[in-house]
């Protein structure tokens, strides 16, 4: 079953915590779930776990909420914000949707992969992070590469390892995986033993 194999990649990738994933899938696929699988198994497990929707906020937000920002940066800005990259600092940020984030952010995103550093809006002096990065698309990002809208050299730093989830409804041998996995969380949250 395609399960037993994305569990196989999870404890594969998990192990090398510098390594950037990719995860690539239709909407609804686990992606988040693999994410998360990855993370936990991560020598970083004890670190904070990050998720951001790339898709989610304007871009202006989308750059506060990514790196931070000063006191007085803009109208509303009332505090220092560390931003998510500060934020998962010892752990995991994942990037969900990465392929609807605006082509400057993405020039942003490359820098602050290169130089693992971060420059909060508002601030001028970079910030250092530890952080894994993983990243989830619905894209085909290869794509959106030949039509501009994604720039290549981001996609190589963020592609190192590519994992393709495929849908559930191509997943017939998962079924009985999947059911039994559900039937076991069950049977550990209610204290039940509920046999086949």
């Amino acid at each position: 079953p395609e399960a037993a194999e994305l569990d196989r990649v999870a404890q594969l990738v998990a192990a090398q915590p510098t390594l950037a994933v990719l995860l690539i899938g239709e909407s609804g696929t686990g992606k988040e779930v693999v994410a998360r699988e990855i993370h936990r198994r991560s020598p970083r497990s004890e670190g904070p776990f990050v998720a951001v929707d790339c898709g989610a906020l304007p871009e202006q937000l989308m750059e506060s909420q990514l790196f931070g920002h000063r006191k007085g940066a803009f109208t509303g800005a009332d505090r220092d914000r560390p931003g998510m990259f500060r934020t998962a600092d010892g752990g995991t940020l994942f990037l969900d949707e990465l392929g609807n984030l605006p082509l400057s952010l993405q020039a942003k995103l490359l820098r602050a992969l290169q130089e693992r550093v971060v420059i909060p809006v508002g601030g001028g002096k970079p910030e250092p992070f530890n952080a894994r990065l993983l990243c989830a698309t619905n894209l085909h990002l290869e794509t959106a590469i030949q039509t501009g809208d994604f720039r290549m050299d981001l996609y190589h730093r963020v592609a190192e390892f590519v994992v393709e989830i495929t849908p559930h409804r191509k997943r017939h041998n998962d079924i009985k995986h999947n059911a039994q996995g559900l039937l076991a969380t069950a049977d550990q949250k209610f204290g039940r033993k509920v046999s086949e």
